[in-house]
């Protein structure tokens, strides 16, 4: 059995490499079909061993990826874009998946869980999706659609499958912020294009929507999105969309109350398992200030958040927020415990997010900690070397001056002496250091102040002391003026 890696390609120089290391795990032959690339991406590709050929580009990517199909001759294809990997996991997952079931002969091929990352950072953006990327290479499989084309069966045969694959992940970056409000433009001015000829397809709302939305263009996307709800053609394991676009949207276009609880309601009816719809409805209530209304939200969507979480679900993103503003709710109440159970748990979800974390540690001053139960919490939760920087620079603006100085001894970059000083409540050490600082800095600006012009002159007499003024006999003047006359005399 035969394993074909295919993908077309335009100036892909930044991500063919991974792809290449992504696809070499399990294929036996490696397909790139350039479409006019400017830069190194054809050259990375034979250097990578893939197999390039040229296909001039004529704004329908269907075309080009069924080009690519007729070029490959593995029994099976697993046809990805440049810019998805499958994760390190995943990759010896794909052989052994396929032979599984290669003599299964209605078995068609395999859909695939794709995550949206930021190719920038690396964090998950809160959005996935469930597309159809590895198939049998068979005539009666082709790729349809000038733009967002997708596989489809065209034999008409009903009993050919297409199953979810199991443990398989694909991290996809090409939403990432930086580049997706272009991506975005484009596509938007190729479907406006094709449907002012009458071309229209059945996805069509569905890909006007998510257009409409990266663009921030909420009502245009309420609208397709309502019209993506109505219709029976969806996208494979997407189903949830729509209620995602539509409920944010009129969010941020500020519908009424009403118009935003209606369509809460309907996601929710549709799809009772989404921990995404309550969270979302509880962040909007509470900006509202519907208090008790954000909580009972809040508190559903973390239940069906710990219950159904997928890598790569919205909840994710939102689920830190929903456990510190439940955690305020408890503080107020006086449940101190329950308090900061739900703001630990924000911080183990996002450990290096500075401000979670000082939100935390003031909730912990709050209760009466000392440093050696802060230290112990924190240790609980983070790598005491590996983070220590963040920590110290964290557990420094608090109370907690010891914590502060335990993790700075551990950490790459330390605190300034006089910060240290401080820090173990030496003021008088540090109050030393900085009159030191000072003379120093106010003898450079007497030695040096002919050099200036006679307005630059007036701006250093402010950081002069007195001493350095005015005549005077005081032991501390003498010593000003001393220094003032070394670094004097070194300039020369």
């Amino acid at each position: 059995m035969k394993i074909s890696a295919c993908v077309i390609t335009k100036n892909e120089a930044e991500n063919l490499p991974r792809w290449l290391r992504s696809m070499r795990v399990f294929a036996d032959e490696m397909i790139v079909v350039d479409t006019g690339s400017t830069d190194a991406t054809v050259e990375i590709a034979r250097m990578g061993g893939a197999q390039v050929f040229r296909f001039d580009w004529i704004n329908d990517f269907a075309a080009a990826k069924n080009f690519a199909l007729d070029q490959a001759t593995g029994d099976w294809v697993v046809f990805t874009d440049a810019d998805e990997y499958f994760t390190e996991e995943s990759g010896p997952r794909v052989r052994p998946l396929i032979e599984e079931y290669d003599k299964k002969d209605t078995m068609d091929g395999f859909i695939v869980h794709l995550v949206n990352i930021d190719m920038d950072t690396g964090a998950l953006m809160g959005t996935s999706a469930e597309v159809q990327r590895i198939f049998r290479r068979a005539p009666h499989i082709r790729f349809v659609g000038s733009i967002h084309e997708h596989v489809e069966n065209l034999s008409g045969d009903m009993g050919r499958e297409m199953m979810m694959a199991p443990g398989l992940t694909l991290y996809h970056t090409g939403y990432s912020p930086r580049i997706i409000k272009q991506k975005s433009k484009r596509d938007l001015g190729l479907l406006l294009a094709r449907r002012a000829r009458g071309a229209h397809k059945k996805l069509d709302e569905y890909h006007l929507m998510d257009c409409y939305y990266t663009l921030e263009d909420y009502p245009q996307a309420a609208h397709y999105a309502r019209l993506a709800l109505d219709s029976e053609h969806r996208p494979v394991g997407s189903e949830d969309r729509p209620h995602a676009v539509l409920l944010q949207s009129l969010i941020l276009m500020k519908a009424a109350d009403a118009e935003i609880t209606a369509a809460y309601d309907v996601a929710r009816e549709a799809l009772p398992e989404k921990a995404d719809f309550p969270l979302i409805y509880g962040t909007y209530a509470w900006d509202q200030a519907y208090f008790t209304t954000a909580c009972a939200a809040y508190a559903e969507g973390i239940r069906l958040h710990e219950d159904f979480y997928r890598e790569g679900d919205f909840s994710g993103v939102l689920a830190p927020t929903a456990y510190v503003r439940l955690g305020e709710a408890a503080a107020l109440r006086g449940h101190m415990e329950e308090a900061l159970l739900l703001h630990e748990r924000a911080v183990r979800m996002n450990p290096h997010f500075a401000p979670l974390l000082g939100t935390f540690i003031r909730l912990l001053e709050r209760t009466g900690a000392d440093d050696a139960t802060v230290i112990e919490v924190l240790n609980g939760i983070y790598d005491k070397n590996v983070d220590a920087q963040l920590l110290a620079a964290v557990l420094g603006g608090t109370s907690f001056r010891l914590a502060a100085l335990y993790y700075d001894h551990r950490a790459n970059v330390h605190f300034s002496e006089r910060r240290r000083f401080l820090l173990a409540g030496d003021v008088g050490s540090a109050a030393a250091m900085l009159v030191e600082d000072m003379e120093r800095t106010a003898a450079v600006a007497a030695a040096c102040g002919a050099g200036f012009s006679t307005q630059q002159q007036g701006a250093l007499t402010l950081l002069l002391p007195d001493s350095c003024r005015e005549n005077s006999a005081a032991p501390e003047a003498a010593r000003m003026l001393r220094r003032i006359g070394r670094l004097a005399r070194g300039m020369k």
